[in-house]
């Protein structure tokens, strides 16, 4: 029997959740012995791949065209380019995987066959400006974006969000949740990264891992921490456009001695495991890739109760209404005195294996 070929496209192997769903799932199916192959649009590589999976950069080099129109054409040829590329030095995919809206709109205009599209995030939430100025525009482009192939969401809510703003002009949608590889984590962790370099004690620390973007809600989270006693330092981990901001205000809350700005780290799962708890902030999620990752190290984690995932993944008491700063703080103070009610459990529907096999059944690979 010919084992099917699995195609995961996305625009780089940038250090992010998307980035991280894929290079699991493809190295999930890379254990199964298919014939797995990740095709980028950029060659940026921050995230490592399975080296039984085959790497491919389709470059788009196309100009950013502030008319739609302008821009459909430009990425009706680099989805023609894909095609071209594809067939000649892959095959025929049994199973093509798009990740994120720029790789969705490009595929929407792809002949080729089997195509799914994996929505990270919320539309409703991504496009909330543009939805706000022109909606009956925005709508009918996200129809043409979306309803040319199935549609798998990684968390129910940012289905619902999908099905609300454009459900009756699309075809079959799903949820899959992100994969998460215990295994992988855990082997991650017990990495060479010493944090005695900074001037961390194990399990003596809270720690947030997200780019500095107005979505991560670090100013909320700054704001919080000021209000707690600052038992133990935050360690923040990422990097973006609000990171000097989100350092003045340190500055002027007074807690930027406490406040520890660590960069991007390629692996941060030694600090996450040596953390005493987790907290996420963001304004909004997709999913919230690294509660589960700090559920599969078993570390304490609390987070904002915003669209569209904490929700899935943790109980009522470890959630806080997004922008409710004295709840925040008062649920990081509990927290930290009493780690072990704040430990949840990673989902077993989340093992990559089975999401994997979601996947094969929704594209129709597996009856």
């Amino acid at each position: 029997m010919k084992q099917p070929i699995i195609l995961l496209i996305l625009k780089a192997l940038e250090g992010r959740g998307a980035e991280r769903m894929v290079t699991t799932l493809a190295r999930a199916y890379a254990e199964m012995d298919y014939r797995v192959h990740v095709l980028c649009l950029e060659d940026t590589q921050e995230m490592p791949l399975d080296p039984r999976v085959q790497h491919h950069v389709v470059p788009y080099n196309q100009p950013l065209f502030e008319q739609q129109l302008e821009q459909a054409a430009a990425y009706r040829m680099v989805a023609e380019r894909i095609d071209r590329y594809v067939l000649e030095n892959i095959g025929v995919p049994d199973l093509i995987l798009a990740n994120i809206y720029k790789v969705n709109w490009i595929m929407a205009y792809s002949q080729l066959p089997n195509i799914v599209n994996v929505l990270h995030t919320a539309l409703s939430r991504q496009f909330q400006d543009k939805l706000s100025t022109a909606p009956a525009q925005i709508i009918a482009h996200l129809k043409i974006v979306y309803g040319a192939h199935p549609c798998s969401c990684v968390s129910d809510g940012a289905r619902k969000d999908l099905l609300a703003l454009i459900g009756n002009d699309l075809n079959r949608t799903t949820t899959i949740y992100n994969p998460c590889d215990i295994n992988e984590i855990k082997q991650a962790a017990a990495g060479p990264l010493a944090i005695e370099q900074f001037g961390l004690t194990a399990k003596e620390y809270m720690i947030h891992v997200g780019s500095f973007d107005t979505m991560k809600g670090h100013r909320d989270l700054l704001q919080a921490y000021a209000k707690t006693d600052l038992k133990y330092p935050l360690v923040l981990v990422g990097k973006g456009n609000l990171e000097d901001e989100i350092k003045q205000l340190a500055i002027q809350l007074g807690v930027d001695d406490c406040v520890k700005f660590l960069g991007f780290q390629a692996n941060p799962y030694p600090l996450i495991a040596d953390a005493a708890l987790l907290v996420l902030t963001s304004k909004f999620e997709g999913f919230g890739y690294v509660i589960v990752e700090a559920q599969a190290l078993e570390i304490a984690v609390i987070s904002t109760d915003c669209p569209f995932g904490p929700r899935e993944l943790l109980p009522e008491q470890n959630l806080v209404p997004v922008g409710d700063i004295d709840g925040l703080a008062t649920l990081m103070s509990h927290a930290i005195d009493n780690l072990n009610h704040y430990k949840v459990p990673l989902n077993q529907q989340l093992f990559p294996n089975r999401v994997a096999h979601q996947y094969l059944q929704f594209g129709r690979v597996l009856d």
